[in-house]
């Protein structure tokens, strides 16, 4: 690949991308020949959009790892007329684990605490996965907090089986018509099985990593287990079978028209769409809780405590608050009485960073805040629903 510009902290806002095996630039798809990743950042930045974020502070680069999946000799080389190495596949992949987990602590270290959305497809996706495992960055909080969401699609690495993550789309299977179908948990990606650490799983929505992988896609929907007897003996040509030829699937998220066509390409931008639209959702939520909006801190006193769309038990839970910990509060209002033990408030806070609604009873202090606002008094009144940011 191209040579890559230094790092620098200069924009708030990072898209760090991992394009697949034997990828290149072009003047085109300067994010991989194939146009997945071109696509996906395409979205990304669409959504980053409607979040008010500037274009001007948006900075895509392009992962600095090898991409490659076999190390020839030259005289192959000549035979076949290209270079698929320079690395065997294991070493790039390595190589990009290391330049992963360099970049993101590069960033982590930043005086401006930039925000970075990982990108990876294929062999990138398993890059991803692999330096999101790394302890290096789950074990460093200041490190894992730099990561507002992961985007992986056609993941070599996906792990069908991890329970929790096909749900609500985190981890979404398509079929050939880019329809959701659940996923086959005997199936998974075709180099590697890896699950996605806790600390970016989250449950159902509360968490930070997404991925997308056609059902009809062997490298990231393969049955065979990687290592297998049968994986031995059916891999590379699962591999070719699934990610060469003009109908092949694994090009098939692409916008490219080269590789997707009329109605499919449409498909395949809504789907990119979406999975954008929640990624980076999760990622501006992760970013208040690295720069907390100017807010009241409280602190919740209890365990387990649902955080409501509507300041009403009977409004959908957004998510969920664990353990005791400091919340920012944008506003309270007068709502449903909640009656816990033998306490009962009508007071109910807001809160930006969980996108919703906690009753005042299970925050420390008396039953309405002082210093913090009525939402009926802000402009524009109470936030209307989960999706105020």
């Amino acid at each position: 690949m191209p040579p890559q510009p230094p790092l620098n902290c200069d924009k708030p806002w990072v898209i760090l991308s991992a394009y697949g095996t034997a990828e290149f630039t072009d003047a085109g798809h300067p994010y991989g020949t194939t146009g997945v990743n071109d696509t996906y950042i395409g979205a990304l930045k669409t959504a980053l959009g409607r979040n008010n974020v500037a274009a001007a502070d948006i900075d895509v680069r392009n992962l600095n790892y090898p991409a490659s999946a076999i190390d020839l000799p030259q005289w192959i080389i000549d035979l076949i007329g290209y270079d698929p190495g320079p690395d065997d596949y294991a070493d790039s992949v390595r190589k990009g684990h290391d330049e992963a987990v360099k970049d993101l602590t590069f960033y982590a270290n930043c005086p401006n605490k930039p925000t970075v959305i990982m990108l990876g497809y294929s062999q990138g996706a398993q890059v991803n996965k692999n330096a999101i495992n790394d302890p290096a960055v789950t074990g460093n909080k200041s490190v894992s907090d730099a990561v507002g969401a992961i985007v992986n699609v056609g993941d070599a690495s996906r792990s069908n089986s991890q329970i929790g993550m096909d749900q609500d789309g985190q981890m979404l299977t398509i079929d050939q018509g880019y329809n959701r179908v659940p996923s086959d948990v005997g199936r998974g990606g075709l180099m590697q099985r890896q699950d996605v650490p806790g600390v970016f799983a989250g449950f159902i929505t509360s968490g930070r990593y997404y991925d997308v992988c056609r059902s009809d896609d062997l490298v990231c929907n393969e049955s065979a287990y990687p290592g297998s007897d049968e994986w031995k003996n059916r891999w590379l040509q699962d591999f070719g079978n699934t990610a060469f030829g003009e109908d092949a699937p694994h090009i098939k998220y692409s916008t490219y028209t080269n590789n997707t066509s009329g109605t499919d390409r449409e498909k395949a931008a809504a789907v990119a769409s979406d999975v954008a639209t929640k990624a980076v959702t999760a990622a501006v939520q992760q970013r208040n809780v690295v720069h907390p909006p100017p807010d009241t801190p409280e602190q919740v006193w209890a365990t387990n405590v649902n955080v409501r769309a509507q300041p009403t038990t009977d409004a959908p839970i957004v998510t969920t608050i664990p353990e005791p910990t400091t919340v920012y509060v944008h506003c309270q209002e007068h709502a449903q009485l909640v009656t816990y033990g033998i306490y009962s408030n009508d007071a109910w806070s807001y809160l930006p960073q969980q996108g919703g609604w906690i009753s005042n009873i299970f925050l420390t202090g008396p039953a309405w805040m002082p210093g913090v606002p009525d939402c009926n008094d802000l402009p524009g009144g109470p936030p209307a629903s989960a999706a105020h940011r």
